[in-house]
């Protein structure tokens, strides 16, 4: 953000996680501020169990988002009800890319690389949609010089949808390494997926008609073309070191 004569052109906020955490930040900078853009989450919408979230559907969280969920939406109806200056609210999915700090691309290359199966859960019913980071920091880019009048509220991703299985051997594949996958159905019944897999089996994908419909957007990266550039970023002989297994993972590994 830049400032000038106690005026800031805009407030990109990425880490308001609660409503008290944005009303802080709101507080602070919201009343001198030309713009505010505020990145929300996929998180944020209730089940739709028949279609993809859009924007307009109801907010307060999956149930299976937990708090997250609920505290994200919260910060999202702060700034609705409450801010003032043109307000921009992006919700990506999940988002990947170099330095990642989310334990996911590598936990599967170190999985492969040292040559320990990946325990993939669900039947393949869940949905993931996926966002580069340096996408998201264009669309970001884009929203502090556009003119999009008073408020702008979109979810943000890639078009492409997979499933768990899908994921893992296309991430899989870059390191050039055998892939083991066991099926979390039948091995791990009764354990939440999160306890052996970087994902919830849970879609977590969105409506993006909207935004591919403003903004008439090209992305720099597709999938494939976004993990080979994560892919790229890391030592191989790291990555092995990566992820260590879960006590969870061993017990299920263990029972086959």
């Amino acid at each position: 953000m830049t400032q000038q004569s106690g005026v800031f052109d805009v407030v990109v906020d990425t880490s308001g996680y609660t409503r008290q955490q944005v009303k802080t930040a709101f507080s602070a900078f919201g009343e001198t501020a030309r713009n505010w853009i505020h990145l929300s989450s996929a998180a944020v919408y209730r089940e739709t169990p028949d279609r993809l979230p859009a924007e307009d559907d109801p907010l307060g969280g999956a149930n299976i988002w937990g708090a997250y969920g609920v505290d994200k939406s919260e910060a999202d109806e702060f700034l609705i009800g409450r801010a003032k200056c043109p307000l921009v609210i992006l919700r990506p999915p999940y988002l990947y890319g170099p330095n990642n700090t989310n334990d996911r691309e590598t936990f599967v290359w170190s999985r492969v690389l040292s040559e320990r199966p990946v325990i993939v859960p669900g039947d393949g019913a869940a949905q993931f949609q996926f966002l580069h980071v340096q996408d998201l920091a264009e669309i970001v880019a884009h929203f502090v010089d556009a003119d999009f009048g008073k408020r702008a509220i979109y979810n943000v991703a890639e078009p492409e949808m997979m499933n768990a299985e899908t994921w893992v051997k296309k991430v899989a594949a870059l390191s050039g390494g055998e892939l083991k996958v066991v099926s979390g159905e039948a091995q791990a019944t009764g354990v939440t997926a999160r306890k052996y897999f970087p994902f919830r089996d849970y879609t977590c994908a969105l409506n993006v008609s909207k935004f591919v419909r403003d903004m008439n957007w090209t992305f720099r990266f597709n999938f494939d073309s976004g993990i080979t550039d994560t892919f790229s970023s890391y030592n191989v002989d790291e990555l092995q070191q990566f992820s260590p297994s879960s006590a969870e993972e061993l017990r299920i590994l263990d029972m086959l």
